[in-house]
């Protein structure tokens, strides 16, 4: 995910979507920035679950292209459109007490993915999940666990 990420803010036409995107906002409005992105990426893919048992992830381009995608490949697009305009960020996952297990250890596995983008005039990382909707705080606190993992910095 971290390298479709990466290579994904180089893309041209992420570039130009990222710029299309927050071309009305001030200049170093960077929280107004993310929101426009994550407010975007929630207005114009729909979200699609991966089959059963199989984990897909595509890159920002194909979810730009089908309007479709799961929490991981929302949050690679989000992570290549405030990448590609400067921001520094990181991918997060977390697991909740209903996760299944992972069989060696016994710890839920993770499973949901979202992207957090650090605003430099606060020193605060933004939590930027791609799930619609006002139910992301409730989902969010029900977490157990979670991982990070900084993708640009």
């Amino acid at each position: 995910m971290a390298k479709l990420i990466r290579k994904g803010q180089f893309d041209y036409r992420i570039r130009g979507l990222a710029e299309e995107i927050v071309g009305d906002l001030w200049p170093h409005d960077y929280l107004s920035e993310y929101a426009a992105v994550l407010n975007w990426v929630r207005k114009n893919v729909r979200y699609v679950r991966d089959p059963r048992t199989i984990e897909q992830v595509q890159t920002p381009a194909v979810t730009v292209e089908t309007k479709q995608g799961d929490c991981d490949d929302c949050s690679i697009l989000i992570g290549a459109l405030v990448g590609a305009i400067g921001a520094q960020v990181r991918l997060v996952a977390g697991s909740f007490a209903s996760s299944p297990k992972h069989p060696g250890s016994g710890l839920p596995l993770l499973s949901h993915v979202w992207l957090e983008a650090y605003e430099p005039s606060s020193g605060a990382w933004v939590v930027l999940d791609p799930v619609p909707g006002r139910k992301v705080d409730q989902m969010l606190g029900r977490l157990v666990r979670t991982a990070a993992m900084e993708v640009l910095s």
